[in-house]
């Protein structure tokens, strides 16, 4: 059976998701639920669910920052399905970070769409059960075991240079090279149906594998679809950008000819001290965001400015264009582009380094742009809605009150010194 824990701060979407499927039949167990982020990540300690289905905007912690802790304190199970009330949802799913493996709108939310979400996150549990298992239950099983190894390195979860050699001296690994850096290559292409995806990544990620090997030591490990991770260990800190450029380049010109796909490549600061390898890799993460078809390879170095800064003031320049621009088109995939990053990267831009989420702080804007045009103009909440881009009166008004505390017609009515006048549920003009 498959362990599933529901989060939600809205008592009647948790009853609804309960009486919705017939779980026990489908194969999936309810092991509790849980009304905000800081209470599931305690029911996820005690309950040890594969799947947690939670809403993306709750209190105390939302649903990304719960993601995030999951992933640091749990790894890779449970995975995670979100639910979600705003705008632009199509883009929001796609993102592949934190665990997520599909996004679900709450308003659409039927017994069909939240059972193929729940029969994809099946998929990513029992795919994550099979690294956990034995290294002889199967072929290739040790080779497995090596990349769950590496995952539990890049994630920081072991504390001491001594276990990690313990742990890959056990792999038939040997980790006492002077020193290390992570290289994360960004595998760019066409858009594919997910089946091509997953075999275009494999096969990009093992050539890749089979070309570095012939230049200099390393082990690739794959991260996702579109993202794998080389270790390098190296015999000294200095001169990484002279001798491993021109590998990259060459790994690029050959993968490129096979598969007609570019890679982009973050190369991580340089650590001697093997449980740092955490932070060379999350260093060649945060970079990822800075490369471009112009400057492919970016090498992170100790004594730089870290990516991290950068990252953050290019979140501050995005959320300048949002507060320049609430009329315009501020999907996911239309900000990305303004700003030549993928819809991915912008969404974990935001999630990391701002204090909202991408679409939370397209929605806030929204709302703060409303209530300007309230104060300064004579259009009606209608006219305001459609201005601003909301889809429709209705739902710009259950945002509204969701975030302001009250209805439009009331805030309006407030600012114009007006009686107070019964809400309607659409409240609309």
């Amino acid at each position: 059976m498959i362990r599933v824990l529901l989060v939600d701060d809205e008592p009647l979407v948790l009853i609804g998701m309960q009486s919705m499927l017939d779980w026990n039949a489908l194969g999936y167990e309810l092991v509790g639920t849980a009304r905000n982020g800081a209470e599931a990540l305690e029911r996820i300690g005690e309950q040890q669910p594969d799947v947690v289905v939670s809403d993306i905007r709750m209190p105390v912690l939302d649903g990304l920052q719960l993601a995030s802790r999951s992933r640091e304190q749990y790894g890779a199970l449970p995975v995670f399905i979100m639910l979600t009330s705003y705008e632009e949802f199509d883009y929001v799913r796609r993102s592949m970070g934190l665990g997520a493996v599909d996004y679900l709108v709450k308003i659409d939310l039927t017994p069909e769409n939240l059972t193929a979400a729940l029969d994809r996150a099946r998929t990513a549990v029992e795919k994550e059960r099979a690294l956990r298992a034995p290294a002889q239950a199967a072929p290739g099983g040790l080779e497995s075991y090596r990349d769950r190894f590496f995952i539990q390195l890049y994630s920081g979860l072991f504390p001491t240079d001594g276990e990690i050699r313990a742990r890959a001296g056990e792999l038939g690994l040997t980790l006492d090279a002077p020193a290390y850096a992570v290289a994360i290559a960004d595998i760019h292409n066409r858009e594919l149906t997910p089946d091509q995806q997953v075999t275009l990544s494999t096969g990009v990620t093992r050539m890749a594998a089979d070309i570095l090997s012939k230049y200099l030591p390393c082990h690739v490990t794959g991260m996702d679809l579109r993202h794998f991770s080389v270790l390098l260990p190296l015999q000294s800190r200095d001169g990484l950008e002279h001798r491993l450029t021109p590998v990259l380049q060459k790994v690029n010109a050959i993968l490129y000819k096979y598969f007609s796909i570019h890679l982009w490549w973050a190369v991580g600061a340089p650590t001697s001290v093997p449980h740092h390898i955490a932070k060379s890799q999350k260093s060649a993460f945060s970079a990822l965001p800075l490369l471009s078809e112009a400057d492919p390879i970016l090498f992170c170095r100790s004594d730089d400015v870290t990516p991290m800064d950068h990252r953050a003031r290019t979140v501050a320049k995005v959320q300048d264009y949002i507060r320049k621009n609430p009329d315009k088109r501020l999907s996911l995939n239309d900000v990305a582009a303004v700003f030549n990053f993928s819809p991915g990267y912008l969404s974990q831009l935001f999630s990391q380094n701002g204090q909202t989420s991408f679409v939370e702080f397209v929605t806030e804007t929204r709302i703060s742009a409303a209530k300007e045009l309230m104060a300064s103009t004579d259009l009606k909440i209608y006219e305001i809605s459609e201005r601003l881009g909301f889809e429709s009166a209705f739902y710009f008004s259950k945002v509204f009150k969701k975030i302001e505390g009250v209805s439009p017609r009331a805030y309006l009515q407030k600012l114009r010194g007006g009686p107070g006048a019964r809400e309607d549920s659409a409240d609309v003009d």
